[in-house]
C-alpha cells in the first residue's frame, strides 16, 4: 500500500456487492492486489475521508492476501500476529 492514491469506486463503501456477498465485495475491492513483480505486490488504501487515516487490519489483510499469493496454494496460513501501536 504505497503512495498516495484515492479509493476505489465501487461497493468498498456499502461493502455489498452487487449480486454478491461480503466476501466477494472484499476480495475485489480491498483486498485486490496488483502483482508488480514474482514477489512484488501493490494494493489501494481505502482511508476515512474525514480523518484520512487507514484501517490497520485492511493492510494487514493485503500482506496476508499477498503472501499467499507468493506460495503455492497446497501452502496454508496456520497463524497471523500484529500489533498496533
Amino acid at each position: 500500500a504505497a503512495g498516495a492514491q484515492s479509493p476505489a469506486p465501487g461497493p468498498a463503501a456499502g461493502m455489498a456487492a452487487p449480486g454478491g456477498d461480503l466476501r466477494s465485495a472484499l476480495s475485489a475491492t480491498v483486498l485486490s492486489l496488483e502483482r508488480l513483480e514474482l514477489d512484488l505486490f501493490r494494493g489501494r488504501h481505502h482511508w476515512v475521508p474525514a480523518t484520512r487515516r487507514l484501517f490497520g487490519g485492511q493492510i494487514v489483510g493485503q500482506a496476508l492476501v499477498a503472501a499467499a499469493h507468493a506460495v503455492s496454494r497446497d501452502v496454508q496460513v496456520h497463524s497471523l500476529h500484529c500489533y498496533f501501536v
